[in-house]
């Protein structure tokens, strides 16, 4: 197996061709390379189609009529969720919510030790949060366009 293949598809995606990917997973309707290429601002049409076409190969995007449409992201990128469009790290949400709900157990004035517990979880959730953050930004950082 090539190395390329071992790789998740992130490592493999420079800015542009992820900010691409990103792009299609924010619309359900397909997408043509003429869309997105005003959307992206593209000089022209044909850088839109070759990121299209990388996606493509890489097993992220499928072709639908004239337009492309995002797969379900797999690997790391299946770490995020959408949330009004926008995707959102998993570990974000979870850290924010425990956050919220140690927030509510605190004013309360419940069990020490079950607030003591609850926020213990939410730094936690943080510091996994920060941890992958930090591995994507690296990962973003050493593949190139």
């Amino acid at each position: 197996m090539k190395d390329s293949e071992e790789r998740d598809p992130l490592q493999l995606l420079g800015g542009t061709a992820l900010r691409v990917y990103l792009y299609l997973l924010r619309h359900r309707d397909p997408v043509t390379p003429r869309e997105l290429q005003r959307a992206m601002r593209f000089r022209s049409v044909s850088t839109a189609y070759h990121h299209l076409e990388r996606l493509l190969r890489l097993g992220l995007v499928e072709k639908r009529g004239e337009g492309y449409v995002a797969r379900r992201p797999s690997g790391l990128l299946s770490l995020y969720v959408s949330i009004r469009g926008r995707l959102v790290p998993r570990k974000l949400v979870e850290a924010a919510a425990l956050t919220g709900a140690a927030i509510g157990y605190t004013l309360a004035n419940r069990d020490p030790l079950a607030t003591a517990i609850l926020w213990l979880t939410a730094l936690l959730a943080w510091r996994e949060y920060v941890t992958l953050a930090r591995l994507v930004s690296r990962m973003l950082e050493a593949s190139g366009d």
